[in-house]
């Protein structure tokens, strides 16, 4: 029987990228190497045609234009200058229009990565135990007993006198000169009770903290760090070859609107051909597919970044064809048989393994460090000696000028 009829050449359109595609000439003879790259030669060996490569001149996988036109690898299908475009670009519906689509090759879970956060500055591990919240919750309930007590618990005390009684019970000293009713006792055990359970909080928090540190707060998903990029404490990066400013202003989350805008306002991206993960060393997210940075960089534990909790979208990839190709069908039916049998998946696994490989060599195992040591204890040790010497000094003020000082006086 004879053979459906297929091309004896395709006009492969691509870009070069390491781990993904590479064009080679070796002996005069075109050699494809990496994911995409394995994935045309399979083709070409099974549909027997001849590979003509064909690399985008902007080195864009896709550009939204204008009037439904589109640049990268989608331009030049849509163009004609080319029967086939790889590099797992996404299936969506407004590039549907320009270009057909083959079956699905994988799935793309487009997300962020940041830096894996480091532990918090010990200057000032004093005030971690509670939030913002609660030291000024705190510091209300203070003022507010120092006002009330000065009023009604105290005999003939000031308001600065009154201000240290009640800060001296915070830290374990008595009060004295209380006036004695049984209404007041209530006042005054309830006061008691939080001047003792409060400092009780702070001290086992802060001993978990010095035991095993915080760690500086990242963004864990989009609406985070779109909060985080409006109040200019993160940059956000998006690829150059893709599209994902576009895919962020037409959410319908409002954050994601914003975050595109800021992007592109600010002209923010990188390039899958340069090491960017070097902008990961300052408060910066980079938006890329999880797949996509396995194979450019590695995974965790061997690379040290957060991915983020969810996902921009999730896209199928395929393979790209000019409108009027005339064997999609026969195509089709070669990656179906590559996907079910798991061929396609097995490319990316061995690809992603083999290009961090001396990653993974580096990647020394240190034991977790669970003791206390003289470095962690410093900062408590200096307010100790400040707490002392002000102490001191408060008791020869005491002694020169007793009077004057004296909490009560009638």
């Amino acid at each position: 029987m004879k053979s459906p009829y297929f091309p004896s050449k395709i006009r492969v359109a691509a870009i070069e990228l390491e781990g993904v595609m590479m064009v080679k000439n070796v002996n005069n003879q075109l050699f494809l190497d990496g994911l995409e790259g394995k994935l045309v030669h399979c083709l070409a060996d099974k549909l027997n045609f001849e590979i003509e490569i064909l690399l985008a001149p902007d080195d864009e996988l896709i550009s939204v234009l204008r009037n439904g036109t589109f640049g990268g690898i989608v331009g030049m299908l849509q163009r004609g200058e080319a029967d086939i475009g790889v590099m797992g670009l996404t299936i969506s519906e407004e590039v549907m229009e320009a270009v057909d689509f083959s079956i699905p090759l994988s799935v793309l879970e487009m997300g962020f990565v940041t830096k894996v956060p480091g532990e918090m500055p010990k200057v000032a591990a004093f005030s971690y135990p509670f939030n913002q919240e609660v030291w000024i919750l705190y510091a209300l309930m203070i003022l507010a007993a120092t006002t009330l007590f000065q009023r009604i618990l105290f005999r003939n005390a000031t308001l600065i006198n009154s201000f240290l009684s009640v800060l001296g019970s915070i830290a374990s000293q008595a009060m004295e000169n209380v006036i004695d009713s049984s209404w007041r006792r209530v006042m005054f055990g309830f006061w008691l009770t939080i001047a003792t359970v409060m400092p009780f909080f702070y001290n086992t928090s802060f001993l978990s903290f010095l035991t095993m540190p915080q760690k500086v707060p990242v963004p864990r998903n989009f609406e985070e760090l779109s909060n985080a990029v409006q109040s200019g404490n993160y940059k956000c990066l998006s690829a150059k070859e893709s599209n994902e400013q576009y895919l962020l202003q037409v959410s319908v989350n409002e954050y994601m609107v914003k975050l595109g805008e800021i992007i592109e306002k600010n002209n923010w991206q990188y390039s899958f051909t340069e090491q960017f993960t070097d902008h990961l060393e300052h408060p910066v997210a980079i938006i890329i597919a999880r797949k996509v940075f396995s194979i450019l960089v590695g995974s965790p534990p061997y690379v040290t970044v957060r991915l983020s909790d969810d996902y921009l979208g999730v896209w199928y990839t395929a393979i790209n064809f000019r409108k009027g190709f005339c064997c999609r069908k026969r195509v089709d039916d070669v990656l179906h048989g590559i996907i079910n049998g798991g061929l396609y998946e097995k490319w990316i696994s061995e690809h992603a393994f083999r290009d961090t490989l001396h990653k993974r060599l580096e990647v020394k195992h240190e034991e977790p460090r669970l003791q206390l040591i003289l470095e962690d204890l410093k900062m408590a040790f200096y307010a100790l000696f400040i707490g002392y010497a002000l102490s001191f000094l408060v008791f020869f003020a005491e002694i020169l000028i007793t009077k004057r000082l004296a909490i009560f006086y009638s």
